[in-house]
Formats: structure tokens, C-alpha cells, sequence
């Protein structure tokens, strides 16, 4: 008896090993319009680095029924039906549509969750999104409930959404994933946590973003204890460790130094940094771009985060050695895997080494 209790003990303990972690791509798709090597599209996507694809973003009508948000791309060049074929490569990824994210805001997302013909909507159209094209789920990005045109009945709404999509796709057995806001006084402001970690998969956990050149001053985009204080935080609400995915930015937050000779963290800024030659964006670089800069690069061990600076210009960001860092949390709190925001940021084509060096660090740590 004592021998067969061992040797039940051996295989679910193997079992837990076994179970493959998740690793959430994020795929910003307007990326193909980007100019020189900063375009991306399916063709530059590794599938096999992925257990889970997120083709981002998908929008929502005032009606709450979800909408293309790009018409041409998706259906024109047919970037819906790319991402479905990359289960061919990868027989085993799982594809999911995602709705909402920033530039959706709040507004429309309250609204729908608050009555109960405008939720039905959305979830109908939900599953004809997902049937008609062979996605295998459902990512909701509201950002955020309570917040940014929302109120705090959201909160309450947002569990009852989320019961009605859950109840919806399991016929069919679709996925449903969120992502959410992840430190303590934003989560506090928007989720019933307990309640929502009841009715999804998984919860991707946006852990960056901690610092903007809105402060005033140079900070981290994602410190390792900032990362750890927000996982903690959702653990100690009731959400499960193995519905929670860490999330990573493949990018870099830039400030512009108010002086060049003050370039440590906290140092105060002026404002945003400049733009980037792929993603054009002020106050935010990819890590392909950051990679090429040869700036003048400092790991501070203290955040476990890298950051760089040339003249007046200043990036936080992730790189190798704190992508590990932030791994190994991971593992030793039994999370669910990781994701990226993402795909079309990270070093894709090898410009500065490997490709993907960053996903590609993730995997090694919860894959391979």
C-alpha cells in the first residue's frame, strides 16, 4: 500500500511538471504599416514560441456587439485567417481574438456590461467572431472598469459578464482570458478579483507601465518589485497562482532628461522621449530599437532592470538577464506561464543576435 501511494504521489507530481505553461503572444497587427524593418506581419511570427497567439484588437459598437477595427488588414489582406493558419506550423496554439485594449478606452465597455441586451450582444457576437473564423477564444481588455468613463458598478458588471461568456463558450469549450491592470490601487479600483479569477482561464497581468514620463522623473518600466508586489497582490485576493500570467514588455518607456548630466534613475525629465524609427511613438521604444542604440547601457540590480541613456534621451526597459529575473518568480510561485506585449517589439528579425531574444528567453525558462 505504502509503495503504491508513492508511486501515485511520483505521477501527479510528474503531471504538474508536465503541464505546459502558457506562453501569451500578443500580436499588435497595425505593425504592418510600420516602415523598413520595423514592419511585421504573420510571416515573421514563430509559432512554435507561442502556446497562445492574441491577435489584438478587436473593438465594440455602441450596441456592445464587437466590431473589426481595421476592416482592410483583417478581412482585405486577410490577417484573420494568417493567424488561424500559423496552427498548421503549431498544431497546438491556441488562437485568440482580443477585444478592447487602451485606445478603446472605458465608455462603451461599462455601458454594455450594465445591461443585459447590450451583454448578449457581445456575446453573440463573440461566438460568431469565433466560429465563423476558427479562433479558440476569447481575450477581454477592458481598460479599465470604474475607471477612464466607467463606474463602480462596472466592478460588479464586469463579474457578471464574465459568467455569461463562461456559461456561453462551454459548449464549445473556448477559452476566455482577461488582462488586467496589475498594481494594487489600480486592481483595487477595478476588480472583484476573487470573483473574476472564478469565471475565466487565465489572467494576463499587465506588469509594466510602473513609470511614465508624467511622473516627472526617470523611473522603471517594470522593476522586479513592482512585478512581485503586484502578483502578490492579486495572490492575496483570492486569485489562483495557476490562472495568473506574467506579463512582459517587449519595450522600453523613454524621458526626455531635463538635464543630460543628471541621467540615473529618478533624475527629473522634461517630458516624453523622442520617437522611435519603427514605432514612432514618443515616450516608448521597442526593444529592436532600443538593441541598435548603443547608448550607454546601466543593469541596476536593485529593480533587476536595465536602463540606457545618450544625451538626453533615457529608456527603461527589459532585456535578457531581467526577463530571467522575472521567470524565475514566475516558477516559484507556481504562476501559469507569461505573455508579451509583444511580438512586433521584440528583436523578431535578429538585429542584435538571436531572434526573438527575448521570447525566446521566456521559453527556455518555462518551456524547454
Amino acid at each position: 500500500m505504502g509503495k503504491l501511494l508513492a508511486l501515485l504521489a511520483v505521477l501527479c507530481l510528474s503531471q504538474v511538471i508536465g503541464a505546459e505553461r502558457i506562453v501569451n503572444c500578443y500580436w499588435g497587427t497595425w505593425a504592418n504599416y510600420r516602415s523598413g524593418n520595423g514592419k511585421f506581419d504573420v510571416s515573421n511570427i514563430d509559432a512554435g514560441l507561442c502556446t497562445h497567439l492574441s491577435y489584438s484588437f478587436f473593438g465594440i459598437n455602441d450596441n456592445g456587439e464587437i466590431q473589426s477595427l481595421d476592416t482592410w488588414l483583417d478581412y482585405d489582406l486577410g490577417f484573420i485567417n494568417q493567424a488561424i493558419s500559423l496552427k498548421n506550423q503549431n498544431s497546438n496554439l491556441k488562437v485568440l481574438a482580443v477585444v478592447g485594449g487602451w485606445n478603446e478606452g472605458s465608455t462603451k465597455y461599462s455601458s454594455m456590461s450594465g445591461d443585459w441586451y447590450k451583454r448578449q450582444n457581445f456575446i453573440n457576437s463573440a461566438l460568431n467572431l469565433l466560429r465563423n473564423h476558427g479562433f479558440d477564444g476569447l481575450d477581454l481588455d477592458w481598460e479599465y472598469p470604474n475607471q477612464r468613463g466607467g463606474n463602480w458598478n462596472d466592478r460588479a458588471n464586469f463579474v457578471t459578464l464574465l459568467r455569461e461568456i463562461k456559461e456561453a463558450f462551454a459548449p464549445y469549450g473556448y477559452e476566455l482570458g482577461i488582462a488586467v491592470g496589475a498594481g494594487e490601487s489600480l486592481a483595487s479600483a477595478s476588480y472583484e478579483i476573487a470573483n473574476i479569477a472564478q469565471q475565466v482561464d487565465f489572467i494576463n497581468v499587465m506588469t509594466y507601465d510602473f513609470a511614465m514620463a508624467s511622473d516627472g522623473q526617470t523611473g522603471f518600466n517594470a522593476p522586479q518589485w513592482a512585478v512581485e508586489n503586484a502578483i502578490n497582490f492579486w495572490l492575496s485576493q483570492g486569485a489562483p497562482a495557476n490562472k495568473l500570467v506574467l506579463g512582459v514588455g517587449t519595450y522600453g518607456r523613454s524621458f526626455q532628461l531635463s538635464d543630460s548630466s543628471q541621467n540615473w534613475p529618478g533624475a527629473p525629465c522634461r517630458g516624453e522621449g523622442s520617437a522611435g524609427s519603427y514605432t514612432g511613438s514618443t515616450g516608448y521604444l521597442g526593444y529592436n530599437e532600443i538593441c541598435q542604440n548603443n547608448w550607454h547601457t546601466v543593469f541596476d540590480y536593485d529593480n533587476a532592470a536595465p536602463y540606457a541613456y545618450s544625451g538626453d534621451q533615457w529608456v527603461s526597459f527589459d532585456n535578457v538577464l531581467s526577463v530571467q529575473y522575472k521567470m524565475d518568480f514566475a516558477l516559484s510561485k507556481g504562476l501559469a506561464g507569461a505573455m508579451i506585449w509583444s511580438l512586433e517589439t521584440d528583436d523578431y528579425r535578429g538585429q542584435c543576435g538571436e531572434t526573438y531574444p527575448l521570447l525566446k528567453t521566456i521559453n527556455r525558462k518555462l518551456r524547454w
